[in-house]
């Protein structure tokens, strides 16, 4: 929530600082004083209000932003977790709440595995080095979250490289064994042949 203003004292005892005393002629130059000091209250009075209205639009809209972030994340709460947080309604302390419990920095380096094994496109160059790199990145991902079945090896490679037209040929071709023990090393093999392939040709053109 956006903090409170600091609001100046409008009353005409705190304008007189800012003003000097009149020294020359005194009655003419206390007047004057005076009306400045006055003017100064009232010019005081409209900036308190401006910085009212400014801080109040500034509430409503991190309201509605924070009653957005708040139901968005406590959607997808667990029982336990909901139950620990059910009188917080600052999505911000929320957040600090559950960190305190259940914040572990190996989460975090599991997240940047899984991110960089999910992301990893096929784009151009030599197909057997980007075989290495995915391995790398699966075993990376493995070692933290655990094996997987047998099918999903295959479908997150297939999944790397559909959006290149050099694998057209190997995804049009792919013909995957759940049984298979040795799935993963044809799909591979399959994989650099068909690129190979499509880039020998394509330098004859």
């Amino acid at each position: 929530m956006p903090p409170a203003p600091i609001y100046e004292n409008p009353s005409t005892t705190a304008s007189k600082p800012y003003f000097k005393k009149a020294t020359a002629n005194k009655d003419k130059e206390i007047h004057i004083t005076e009306d400045a000091i006055e003017a100064r209250s009232i010019q005081v009075v409209a900036s308190n209000l401006e910085l009212r209205k400014h801080h109040a639009d500034g509430k409503e809209k991190w309201e509605r932003a924070n009653n957005r972030a708040f139901l968005q994340f406590v959607s997808t709460l667990g029982p336990e977790a909901l139950s620990m947080v059910h009188h917080i309604t600052n999505v911000r302390e929320v957040y600090l709440e559950l960190k305190d419990v259940y914040w572990n920095p190996s989460h975090i380096a599991t997240y940047r595995r899984v991110k960089k094994f999910v992301n990893l496109p096929y784009k151009r160059g030599d197909p057997y080095i980007f075989v290495m790199r995915f391995n790398k990145a699966l075993g990376n991902y493995t070692a933290f979250v655990g094996n997987m079945t047998p099918m999903q090896e295959p479908y997150h490679f297939k999944r790397a490289v559909p959006s290149n037209p050099r694998c057209r040929v190997f995804i049009l071709n792919l013909t995957m064994n759940e049984e298979d023990p040795d799935l993963m090393d044809q799909v591979y093999q399959d994989f650099v042949l068909a690129v190979g392939v499509h880039q020998m040709f394509s330098r004859s053109l």
